[in-house]
C-alpha cells in the first residue's frame, strides 16, 4: 500500500528534500510529525478524521512556531505563568476574609495555578497528558466561578456547592479523557452557566462594578488577540516574541481573577454592594 503522507503547515516552510535523512534543527518537529502521519498511512491507509484534527490543533491552532527544544512555543508556554501569578494574588488576600471567603480562595487560588501548570506543560514540554491537563483545569476554573456563583445567590448551603462541583468536576475530567474533542463544547457550555450566573448576580445588586468591567474589558481584549493571533491570523507571526495567545494568556488570566473578585461568593453572602 502506497503511504499516504499529509503535510500540515507549521508555521514555517520546509526547504524541499529528498527524504527524512536529511534533517535541520529548525524543522525537526514538522518532519517528526510528517513521519508520524506517514506511518500512520502505512499501517492504516488512511488518516482518520480525529488524529488530523489532533495534529492540527497542535501545530495549526496558535500560530507560534514549533521549535525543536524544551519549550516547543517558549513564548506561549512562559505567558500561561500568567494564570499561576494571578492565582497567587488571591492566596495572599486569604488572610483578609472569613472562614467561607478563605475556602473558596484558597480552592480558587489553586485552579489558576493548575491552569498555569497546565498552560505551560501544552505550549512546553508537550508531554502525555499535557492537553488533558491543559483542558480541564481551565474549564474546572470557570465551572468553579458558575457554580459559586449560583449556589451563593440561589441561598444553597456551601455543602451543596462543593458537592455540586465535585461532581461536575469529575464529570468534567472523564468526558475530557473519553472523548477529547469536547473541549470547546464543554468551553461553552461553561461561559453560559457563567453568564446565567451574571444575569443572577445583577438581579441581586450584588457585584463589585469597577471590577466587573475590567474582568469584561480584559476577557474583550483577550478575545480580540485569540482570534486575530491565531494561525493565518491578522496578528499571526509565528517568529515574533509579540504572540496574540499569549496576550490571550495573559488577558484571560487578569479577567478570570477580576471577575472573581467583582462576585466573590463572601461578599455576595453578606450582601455588599460596591460600585
Amino acid at each position: 500500500m502506497t503511504p499516504l503522507l499529509v503535510t500540515f503547515p507549521l508555521h514555517r516552510p520546509v526547504p524541499p528534500c529528498a527524504g527524512f535523512e536529511q534533517w535541520s534543527s529548525d524543522y525537526t518537529r514538522e518532519w517528526e510529525i510528517r513521519a508520524v502521519v506517514v506511518a500512520a498511512g502505512r499501517s492504516l491507509g488512511t488518516i482518520p478524521s480525529v488524529f488530523t484534527s489532533l495534529l492540527q490543533a497542535i501545530g495549526e491552532s496558535d500560530c507560534e512556531f514549533l521549535s525543536s527544544g524544551f519549550l516547543a512555543q517558549p513564548v506561549n508556554a512562559i505567558s500561561g505563568v500568567a494564570y499561576a501569578v494571578f492565582g497567587v494574588v488571591v492566596f495572599a488576600s486569604i488572610h483578609r476574609f472569613s472562614v467561607a471567603g478563605r475556602s473558596d480562595r484558597l480552592v480558587f487560588g489553586s485552579l489558576l495555578v493548575a491552569t498555569g501548570l497546565g498552560t505551560v506543560l501544552f505550549h512546553g514540554p508537550q508531554g502525555a497528558g499535557s492537553q488533558f491537563v491543559h483542558d480541564v483545569t481551565f474549564l474546572s476554573t470557570l465551572l468553579f466561578i458558575a457554580v459559586a456563583n449560583v449556589c451563593v445567590l440561589r441561598s444553597w448551603i456551601r455543602r451543596s456547592k462543593w458537592t455540586l462541583f465535585s461532581l461536575a468536576s469529575m464529570v468534567l475530567a472523564v468526558l475530557l479523557l473519553v472523548w477529547p474533542g469536547v473541549t470547546n463544547v464543554l468551553a461553552a457550555l461553561s461561559v453560559l452557566a457563567i453568564v446565567g450566573s451574571d444575569v443572577l448576580a445583577h438581579r441581586s445588586g450584588t457585584l463589585r462594578m469597577r471590577w466587573w468591567r475590567g474582568a469584561v474589558l480584559a476577557m474583550a481584549l483577550g478575545l480580540v488577540f485569540y482570534v486575530a493571533g491565531r494561525s493565518g491570523g491578522p496578528l499571526c507571526d509565528s517568529s515574533s516574541l509579540l504572540q496574540g495567545h499569549a496576550l490571550w494568556h495573559i488577558l484571560s488570566a487578569a479577567a478570570l481573577w477580576a471577575y472573581f473578585e467583582a462576585t466573590t461568593p463572601s461578599r455576595i453572602r453578606e450582601g455588599q454592594v460596591v460600585g
